[in-house]
């Protein structure tokens, strides 16, 4: 028998095979192996982490997840993209390549499946935009600007500190731009519900929100506000929606930065990382 074709799944007889099945084991990426009929010969850790299974329980199921049947008809080598709900409710896009392994008769024994999360690209690059403006003004604006600057000028005469927060709303499965719009004006509503008259809310060319916190004595008290925002962002999310998601990065001046231009740059590259590493709120 050829090393190439060996079954990964007799790892009782093949001691390769073992090794081969460890080293899969500890990828980031999902690996599983489906039998011609479907079931699941066998499936790495990370595979059962994201269905919150023991990897136990899927061995033998048919089809762990509905959106592999596509990959049993598909071409080797080509990948399927799919939004994958969880039992939290929650989805992730994942990028599913799958390749035929064969028997030492070079005939097609089972498929060997490899999923990549690309749930994070996907958010970085499709921040949700509604069709109409949800009575924002851009963070460029002349009044905006005039407004940031004042509250810099401010805080450096007080000793005080000023937050800028920076926030994506993403949506992979909201297909509808009415429905992001009216996603995007409940949580603009919201914020301005619960951010203070002195403080500044706009729109970023990027399609992020700006809000910029003034009169802020210590960085607790920044961390204890945006906790409190992030908390009630929290319920503007659709509960049916799935893929839909809120990020934020968070600068302080004077610890950042005393520039506005820097402090947004700088807050929203902590957007993008807390976007990148899958959490709700990351300080720069």
């Amino acid at each position: 028998m050829s090393e190439k074709y060996a079954p990964l799944v007799n790892e009782d007889q093949l001691p390769a095979s073992r090794h081969l099945l460890q080293l899969m084991d500890n990828l980031e990426e999902l690996v599983v192996v489906l039998r011609l009929d479907g079931t699941c010969a066998w499936c790495n850790q990370a595979f059962a982490n994201l269905l919150g299974r023991s990897r136990e329980a899927l061995v033998g199921k048919a089809y762990p997840l509905p959106e592999l049947r596509e990959l049993m008809v598909a071409k080797p080598r080509e990948q399927v993209e799919s939004w994958v709900t969880l039992e939290d409710g929650s989805a992730r896009l994942i990028r599913f390549t799958a390749d035929t392994g064969l028997d030492v008769e070079d005939c097609v024994e089972s498929l060997l499946i490899v999923g990549r999360d690309m749930t994070a690209f996907y958010r970085l690059q499709h921040p949700l935009q509604g069709v109409t403006d949800t009575g924002l003004l851009s963070a460029t604006d002349a009044k905006i600007q005039a407004r940031i600057e004042h509250a810099l000028h401010r805080a450096q005469r007080a000793q005080e500190y000023v937050g800028f927060m920076a926030i994506q709303v993403s949506g992979g499965q909201i297909r509808d731009e009415l429905q992001q719009t009216a996603v995007l004006n409940r949580l603009v509503e919201n914020l301005r519900q619960h951010i203070r008259m002195g403080d500044t809310l706009a729109r970023l060319d990027s399609g992020a929100y700006l809000l910029v916190l003034e009169q802020i004595d210590c960085p607790e008290a920044i961390t204890a506000v945006v906790d409190k925002i992030a908390a009630a962002l929290d319920e503007s999310a659709p509960a049916d929606m799935g893929g839909f998601a809120i990020n934020a990065g968070v600068a302080t001046s004077p610890d950042d930065g005393f520039a506005a231009p820097e402090l947004i740059d700088r807050a929203q590259q902590a957007m993008q990382r807390a976007i990148a590493d899958d959490l709700r709120v990351r300080y720069f």
